[in-house]
């Protein structure tokens, strides 16, 4: 039976009517008994019902490869704000943008303690990862690796085993004469962690293990959907596979008595002023975040520097003065020290320069545990997330075309950046959240 010219035409008018009442169902969910007391929602819209914003932060983060455009539509439409609200990864989310509010985000939780960790994707991360506890869990994690990324022994043991690693890469690129910088960036960086973390030498596993990361990066980028064929089931299912080979390198230690110079060997060894030792799970998932966190992020920072100083090669000449200068004290084929790398500021402001430059990390996520949180009059709703968004900061006082990375080796060596416009990709707050 064919539908007449009349229902046909009602149908046509009814669905955009339909569509509309879901969105405004979905946006008052939220936001409905939030407007009234002390503070006002952030501009924003809260997007469809269960995938709220989800397909334009896609196609702009994934698909058209300008994640900036994400804010620029945002500033576009609801003003300058610096803060905004929206639905993302399966949950109400408020954004800041500025640096002045990214500040007030990461320095409320130390102080006021009105913010905690609040990874969206969970079970990516795993129940005892210090992205996703908060209150005493993460303090007390939080003071074990401070206290291993501290130890003197450790950070010795990291450059003597990176430098060899390194070494050994840029011999093999000039043997090759001609190299895609991006695959080569992050098979170095990703052996380098793995070596630094866990002391993993085989390249077969090494190669299992960075398809295994890849897998899980792509699952946190995704639609929290766990059904067979997403990104986010098969991230569950990589997640799974790393956990069971950290946990039998941790069990085999165990049962041999092996001591090794390693990350890992060093939280197995810390104990709390209790004499308490971290479980099991929490090494494990903790090593498996800290990879997440410095794989693909180093590895961009080192394939811009390539860029980056290819085109300036007059900053380039004086990182190599200085390099020479810190040699010439060194015998051949000697490894620096931990003091020969203190000593070489302009590389340090070069280094820094660079990670603003090429930070990849798009957010940092805050979860709101405390009522009626204000920043600058805007109301940060109870368990809604807070994300600190990155992009936009590193360039919105310096953009590209005109960064500092461009200008003469002598105005770098003296620049020091404003309060809340550099984030490190290895910056304590984005690998421990405080």
């Amino acid at each position: 039976m064919e539908m007449g010219p009349p229902i046909a035409a009602s149908a046509v008018l009814l669905l955009p009517l339909l569509l509309c009442l879901l969105r405004w169902a979905h946006q008052r969910r939220f936001t409905g008994g939030l407007i009234s007391g002390p503070g006002s929602l952030p501009p924003g819209s809260m997007g469809w019902p269960l995938i709220g914003e989800m397909l334009d932060f896609l196609r702009y983060f994934k698909f058209a490869k300008r994640p900036d455009d994400f804010i620029s539509k945002r500033k576009a439409r609801y003003g300058d704000t610096g803060i905004y609200k929206s639905h993302l990864f399966g949950g109400p989310v408020i954004i800041t943008c500025s640096p002045e509010f990214n500040r007030q985000v990461l320095s409320r939780m130390a102080e006021e303690e009105t913010l905690s960790s609040g990874w969206p994707s969970n079970e990516l991360l795993g129940s005892s990862s210090i992205s996703v506890v908060d209150g005493f869990l993460h303090k007390r994690l939080r003071k074990h690796l401070m206290e291993a990324f501290t130890n003197p022994k450790a950070l010795n043991s990291q450059l003597r085993i990176a430098q060899p690693i390194f070494i050994s890469a840029l011999e093999n690129w000039v043997s090759k004469k001609r190299i895609v910088a991006y695959n080569e960036t992050k098979t170095m960086t990703f052996h380098n962690i793995c070596q630094v973390l866990v002391s993993f030498e085989s390249r077969e596993l090494l190669q299992k293990m960075e398809r295994l990361y890849r897998g899980l990066m792509a699952g946190l980028r995704s639609l929290t959907i766990n059904i067979p064929g997403t990104a986010y089931h098969h991230a569950l299912k990589c997640r799974k596979q790393l956990t069971n080979i950290l946990s039998l390198e941790m069990r085999t230690r165990q049962e041999l008595g092996a001591q090794k110079h390693d990350f890992m060997q060093i939280l197995m060894d810390s104990v709390d002023e209790n004499g308490a030792k971290l479980r099991e799970i929490e090494v494990v998932e903790n090593i498996v975040s800290l990879i997440l966190g410095g794989y693909e992020s180093t590895s961009d920072v080192m394939m811009w520097g390539l860029y980056y100083l290819a085109k300036h090669p007059d900053i380039l000449e004086k990182l190599k003065e200085e390099a020479k200068l810190v040699r010439e004290r060194k015998h051949q084929r000697e490894l620096l020290s931990i003091e020969d790398v203190k000593s070489m500021n302009y590389t340090s402001k070069v280094a820094e320069e660079l990670i603003r430059l090429a930070n990849v990390s798009p957010f940092i996520f805050r979860r709101v545990v405390k009522d009626n949180v204000l920043i600058n009059d805007y109301c940060l709703p109870k368990d809604w997330r807070c994300a600190r968004f990155l992009f936009s900061v590193r360039t919105q006082e310096y953009p590209l075309d005109q960064c500092l990375i461009g200008s003469n080796a002598e105005y770098l060596q003296d620049f020091r950046p404003r309060v809340g416009t550099y984030s490190g990709v290895w910056s304590w707050a984005n690998v421990l959240p405080w």
